[in-house]
């Protein structure tokens, strides 16, 4: 049973990483108008794993493998590391980062569905009315966007696909349960995942192809440095950390917030569309999120 302290813990890592998951998608936006999508991703799962491997050394934590989890881990790591950050990468260079967060945020959706299929999750009715509120907030926030939406299919396959993935992915770690702290976990499927990345950068955009034109501007050089600190470090780990602490489908529908976050910070940073379906869509996800949380 989960202690009352570490529920807090959980929910409060859940509020931290809606607001910094989603400044990070104008952040990305930015970086990939200006630096290759394989280029990008690289720097990104690289300085995360460094950063993370170094926060373990420094707290004493076991950083090795657990004997014969690699193949399990590896398994993870494509659905959770490979397919999210390629596809969610295209997928920002052919949307608006507003439209591709809608889009990648119906996560929750089918992570709550797998997760009710494989590890026997139970959606009560407050689950099931949260997911409604979500889907139908998601749902505003798409109105406005519905002809960019029909009229770019590859980038809503793309961001489609990262949300399936990520959705996958979330519920096998719950599954296979890794026997390991949550910044282990996290160092080694990035690093791990970032490999048919790294392979993707030499292919599609060796020798120098990911800075075609020249060292990015400041804005897409700060989108780059954010994007490849704070949310592949602190939040890769709060995300695996709660996964430890609370049941799949609930922490899904708890990041019901970062596309609202985005939504509103690719506005303010970028000059998206703004009005009234904002303001809606925001009261769907805070009743979403007092149905799925306040019970917690």
């Amino acid at each position: 049973m989960t202690s009352l302290a570490a529920r807090r813990e959980g929910l409060w890592l859940l509020a931290a990483l809606a607001l910094l998951w989603g400044v990070n998608w104008p952040a990305m936006k930015l970086a990939v108008a200006e630096t290759g999508p394989w280029t990008f991703r690289t720097i990104c799962l690289y300085v995360g794993a460094a950063g993370l491997f170094a926060v373990g050394y420094l707290r004493g934590l076991d950083l090795r493998l657990p004997r014969g989890r690699f193949l399990a881990l590896a398994a993870a790591s494509f659905l959770n590391i490979t397919i999210w950050h390629v596809t969610s990468a295209y997928g920002l260079v052919v949307m608006s980062a507003g439209r591709a967060v809608l889009v990648a945020f119906t996560m929750p959706l089918w992570a709550s569905l797998l997760g009710a299929l494989l590890l026997g999750e139970r959606l009560d009715l407050r689950k099931i009315g949260a997911l409604l509120c979500g889907v139908a907030g998601l749902g505003l926030l798409a109105l406005p966007a519905g002809d960019a939406l029909a009229q770019s299919p590859l980038g809503l396959a793309l961001m489609l696909s990262a949300a399936i993935g990520w959705a996958t992915g979330t519920v096998a770690v719950k599954a296979m349960r890794f026997e390991m702290s949550a910044v282990t976990l996290t160092a080694w499927q990035l690093a791990i995942g970032g490999v048919p990345v790294f392979v993707g950068m030499l292919v599609f955009e060796g020798g120098g192809a990911g800075f075609a034109h020249g060292m990015p501007s400041l804005p897409s050089l700060v989108g780059l440095v954010y994007a490849a600190t704070v949310p592949m470090i602190f939040c890769h780990w709060a995300w695996y950390r709660v996964l430890e602490i609370l049941p799949a489908s609930l922490a899904s529908i708890g990041t019901l917030a970062v596309p609202v976050v985005g939504v509103l910070s690719s506005a303010v940073l970028l000059g998206e569309a703004l009005g009234w379906t904002e303001i809606a869509a925001m009261a769907c996800v805070v009743a979403a999120l007092a149905l799925a949380l306040l019970q917690f």
